[in-house]
């Protein structure tokens, strides 16, 4: 049963819910022929900002990575066999800063990785938090507004 949003698409469709992202069931993972999700997430995606949204500010570094014990065990990636280095970008950063914010707010802190490997480039990525924010992605967009100034 849909809802009347009274809001439309980009396309001028009408909306079946502006509220909520489609699932298999209440707990069930979300369906990607969701379009109004994908039309939420792609125009939050190409918004005209000055800095970016989540992860503004931050700092990075530049260095090389060289594996010195074996691995294989775990891995057969040939970035991490022994004896490899490798260049790579590091970066850490908090998730609702904004330039002028200290950095001795509680907050969630992310961090990135970048391997410029022979097979591609490799990109590692995390944050801190043991629950993410939002389950539905349809709602992230509206969160990282809410911290923002």
């Amino acid at each position: 049963m849909s809802e009347n949003t009274g809001s439309t698409r980009e396309n001028g469709a009408p909306n079946e819910s502006d509220r909520n992202s489609l699932s298999v069931g209440t707990n069930g993972p979300l369906l990607l022929h969701d379009t109004h999700l994908v039309d939420t997430l792609a125009h939050f995606n190409r918004e005209s900002v000055p800095e970016r949204r989540p992860h503004a500010k931050g700092a990075g570094a530049f260095g090389q990575l060289e594996i010195t014990g074996d691995v294989s065990a775990y891995t057969k990636a040939a970035v991490f066999q022994p004896g490899t280095k490798t260049r790579m970008l590091a970066r850490f950063s908090t998730v609702a800063g904004e330039l002028g914010s200290p950095d001795t707010w509680r907050d969630v802190r992310g961090f990135s990785l970048k391997f410029y490997t022979t097979e591609g480039n490799l990109d590692i990525v995390g944050n801190n938090t043991p629950i993410f924010f939002v389950r539905d992605p349809m709602k992230f967009p509206h969160f990282i507004h809410s911290q923002k100034r």
